[in-house]
């Protein structure tokens, strides 16, 4: 008997539309100028749940555990200021530290494991820095001196408040949006 094909998941805060076409603007700038473009294969995004596989029969239940969560109905505002990096080959978009949205994501993490049991593997990371990658994993180093060069001192800001989460897969080589959850209460 063969083992039930799995599907790649992750939540993540998608940003507006408007911040979006910002975020590519500085990713497509670094792939043109330095190299690395890995990080433009999915949306821009600040995670809340890392990938994690789970049963394609377990979807459904999944679904409905992240509606019933998000009906909680968080307020978060989202404020981008300056970049970072981690190690020598991730460049990211700074989250300002956030209690409501820290303690979402430790409450998602602690839900989906303990509670309902859908993610059987530890957080990929322990701890969560809320942030929003701009350049990964393919980010050489030489590529990294002259591109932390040039970020370490640059600006960049957006705010907005969070409307929903989406829940992508990966699907075909590429991560698609697969469901949304509303935070803000529907009028009529």
């Amino acid at each position: 008997m063969s083992a039930p094909e799995k599907t790649l998941w992750f939540v993540a805060i998608i940003p507006p539309e408007s911040v979006a076409r910002e975020i590519r603007e500085v990713q497509n700038e670094i792939a043109a100028r330095f190299g690395p473009h890995r990080a433009m294969r999915l949306p821009p995004h600040i995670t809340l749940e890392a990938p994690f596989r789970l049963p394609n029969e377990e979807a459904t239940e999944l679904l409905g555990a992240l509606k019933k969560f998000f009906s909680q109905k968080f307020d978060i505002t989202i404020e981008l200021r300056n970049f970072g990096a981690f190690r020598h080959d991730v460049v990211f978009i700074e989250v300002v530290p956030n209690l409501v949205l820290l303690e979402m994501q430790a409450t998602l993490s602690r839900y989906l494991r303990d509670t309902k049991h859908l993610i059987h593997e530890a957080p990929f990371h322990e701890g969560y820095t809320p942030h929003l990658t701009i350049a990964n994993r393919d980010v050489k180093d030489y590529q990294f001196h002259a591109l932390w060069h040039e970020f370490n001192t640059r600006k960049f800001y957006a705010r907005w408040n969070v409307e929903h989460i989406t829940l992508l897969r990966h699907s075909d080589k590429v991560w698609q949006q697969h469901a949304q959850f509303s935070l803000k209460e529907k009028n009529g």
